[in-house]
């Protein structure tokens, strides 16, 4: 009798149908758009990798580990056969025709692999919910447009969830491994691997602080501690944090990028928030000395959030940013105003203090979002994925109901934003 043959697990079944709707997303609607945003800087950044006139580009900020790999993807798939390492021609019409799709046909198959290693990162922490997070990071409207695009973000994302993945699984080798990769894409991801040790630190080794009680297991950090000294070294050589674009991105201190992650997080999350209320009102009659802490929040946003910088404003190139007409909003001096955008943000604090995550240990995902976001003085969303993802993956499974209706504004929201990217003015309308 012949063995009867296995079904398909659901974990594939999963990955495959999110691969589907990858690949239809990027053919039916993506690859018919024109050049968005910072698309023709990387474009031109792995173009002169290919063409050998820049190998080591400095046009943005951040390290080219995204346009390295991209270019070796690129190069692997457009050599022209065994034995040569000639590209085909880049210069002939056909071929820059195509270049900015091949390239969004790169970045989307490298997003495809960052959201299964969330996936399987998920899965290790959670395994009853796993679908439902999954899924919460897949259609959120703050990630969705960069999947597709000539971005260095979600790739990034890859490489510190597979840091946080091996540290869970306590390989804190590779750990550091793959957190040093991070850093040749976004070297400010050296904030992260900070909050991955001190988890690793706070679960297995806390209270522990006596030199002959630390020398038995710091070797274990060996990585993260060379990551440092890469950092640093970095710094000396390029003498700053920033690598390119050093005019437009001094480092301060800010609250703005603070404010807009709790203002769009009410809305990222507003069945959960809204399921939040009845618990809030109830912290709030049982600690009374949480108001004044609101009074002064809104005391720092009427006073201190200035989104004063030149990307961020309405201007120019600049209006096609959707975000920076909600900043516009939110900093518009008249009381009224900053009263109304306020609601979102301090409901959002509240609902923060009632939503329980699935260890202690967790909770240290907030001091170093704020660590993480108040040296940058541009005001992006692209600098929120990284809190935004970790609080999917770290926050208790939410409720069947509330799981659906999470879904159901996402992609509401998300299909807005499509729309929105699809009119004929595609290009003002951008995240």
């Amino acid at each position: 009798m012949l063995p009867k043959a296995k079904g398909l697990s659901p974990d594939f079944l999963f990955l495959f149908s999110a691969l589907v709707i990858f690949m239809s997303c990027f053919f039916l609607f993506f690859k018919l758009l024109p050049a968005i945003a910072d698309e023709p800087c990387h474009s031109r950044m792995i173009l002169g990798i290919l063409d050998g006139t820049d190998r080591f580009p400095k046009l943005c900020p951040y390290l080219p580990g995204y346009h390295w790999t991209v270019a070796l993807l690129y190069w692997l798939t457009h050599f022209r056969g065994p034995g040569s390492t000639e590209l085909l021609p880049l210069a002939s019409p056909v071929a820059l025709y195509f270049f900015p799709t091949m390239l969004r046909l790169l970045s989307t198959i490298l997003s495809f692999a960052s959201f299964v290693v969330y996936f399987f990162l998920v899965k290790t922490l959670d395994r009853n919910s796993t679908a439902a997070k999954a899924t919460f990071f897949l259609f959120s409207p703050l990630f969705v447009p960069y999947f597709f695009l000539i971005y260095t973000d979600i790739y990034s994302l890859m490489y510190l969830f597979l840091a946080l993945l091996f540290a869970i699984k306590r390989r804190l080798w590779l750990s550091g491994f793959f957190g040093i990769l991070s850093l040749m894409i976004r070297q400010n991801n050296i904030f992260w691997l900070g909050f991955i040790v001190a988890l690793v630190y706070i679960e297995d080794y806390y209270p522990q602080y006596k030199w002959k009680d630390v020398r038995q297991w710091i070797s274990k950090f060996f990585f993260f501690f060379f990551a440092l000294f890469l950092v640093a070294v970095f710094v000396i050589w390029n003498k700053g944090f920033i690598l390119g674009d050093k005019a437009h991105h001094p480092l301060g201190f800010s609250l703005d990028n603070f404010f807009l992650l709790l203002f769009l997080f009410f809305f990222l999350f507003l069945p959960q928030n809204l399921f939040n209320a009845p618990k809030i009102l109830a912290l709030l009659k049982r600690n009374r000395w949480i108001i004044p802490i609101l009074i002064v929040t809104f005391l720092l946003y009427l006073f201190c959030f200035k989104a004063n910088h030149l990307y961020n404003t309405v201007q120019s190139w600049f209006q096609r940013f959707l975000h920076n007409w909600l900043l516009e909003w939110m900093r518009n001096p008249a009381l009224w105003s900053k009263m109304l955008t306020f609601l979102p943000i301090g409901y959002s604090l509240l609902s923060l203090c009632v939503t329980r995550l699935e260890r202690r240990s967790f909770y240290l995902l907030y001091p170093f979002t704020f660590l993480f976001l108040s040296p940058i003085v541009v005001i992006e969303p692209r600098y929120l994925f990284i809190p935004i993802a970790f609080f999917i993956l770290f926050m208790e499974p939410p409720s069947e109901e509330i799981t659906l209706a999470t879904l159901a504004t996402n992609l509401t929201l998300t299909g807005c934003l499509i729309a929105a990217l699809s009119t004929p003015m595609a290009l003002r309308f951008f995240p």
